[in-house]
This record gives structure tokens, C-alpha cells and sequence, in this order.
């Protein structure tokens, strides 16, 4: 690495974030190995489109107000995370709809994100994962670009 292209250019961390706390732990961990330096992150949620389908199809709403309420909430939830966490540091939160590792990987793409920061919460209690990977896997699997995956604890 050239330290002169390190003090004028900032690193930019693409953060995943499902507001659980393996996605907490993981930005933790990013802010260890970042601090000191120059950095930008852009903290994307993503609100899973098979999550709106399968809302709709338990009748529970209709789609546009399945999807204000999400939207609401992941914002409120993204502005109380950078507060909390990245005060000190330049951040852009994204909320989009999709499927999440493709939309992680378009974003990462879209800002040129150095990094792409994620917490690995597990596979337990989803077969579909099991068979395919998670969020997480499919990340690392579509991208061309690095990935810091932090594993959960225990």
C-alpha cells in the first residue's frame, strides 16, 4: 500500500446491516481495524422482497403499506445505529428493497466500496441456507470485491 494514496484517499466500508447483533459486531470490528484512518462508510439495510411476498400472502397488509412501515422503520433503525456508532465518521444510509446479497453487491459496485462489511449470523433453522449459503455466503460468492465477514460468537 502506498501510505501517501492512504492519507488523501478515505477506505470506504460498504457495511451490510439487519440491525441484529452480528451485524453490530462485525461493524465493531470494522471500526477497530479502520481507527485512525480516513474512512467512509455507507451502511445499507436491505428489505427483503421475499419477506413483503410472503407478508402479502399471509394477508397481514397490502404491499405499499407492508413496505412504508419497513422503510420507516429501517431508517429510524439506521439513523439510531450511526449515532450511535459512526459519529465520528462520514456515512451515507441506504434503505433499498430486493434480494439482499444482490443488492449488497450492486451497492458495493454502485459507491466502489473498498470493503464490504457483514456479519455472519449463522445457518441454524433455515434449511434453504443450509443447502444454498446465506446472505453472507451469496455475498462472497457474487463479488469481486473483498469481503470482511466477521462468523458469529460461540
Amino acid at each position: 500500500m502506498n501510505p501517501e494514496k492512504e492519507i488523501h484517499n478515505p477506505i470506504r466500508l460498504l457495511v451490510s446491516v439487519d440491525f441484529s447483533d452480528c451485524c453490530r459486531r462485525a461493524l465493531r470490528k470494522a471500526l477497530d481495524l479502520v481507527s485512525g484512518r480516513k474512512t467512509e462508510f455507507i451502511v445499507l439495510h436491505v428489505i427483503d422482497q421475499r419477506f413483503v411476498k410472503e407478508c402479502i400472502r399471509l394477508g397481514l397488509s397490502i404491499e405499499d403499506e407492508i413496505k412504508k412501515k419497513l422503510f420507516i422503520d429501517a431508517k429510524a433503525k439506521l439513523k439510531a445505529l450511526v449515532a450511535e456508532e459512526l459519529l465520528d465518521y462520514t456515512t451515507k444510509s441506504i434503505v433499498c428493497e430486493g434480494v439482499p446479497y444482490l443488492e449488497i453487491n450492486r451497492k458495493a459496485e454502485e459507491f466502489k466500496a473498498d470493503i464490504i462489511v457483514i456479519g455472519s449470523c449463522g445457518m441454524a433453522g433455515n434449511p434453504e441456507n443450509i443447502f444454498f449459503g446465506g446472505t453472507t455466503e451469496k455475498v462472497m460468492r457474487f463479488t469481486k470485491r473483498p469481503v470482511f465477514c466477521i462468523p458469529p460468537n460461540g
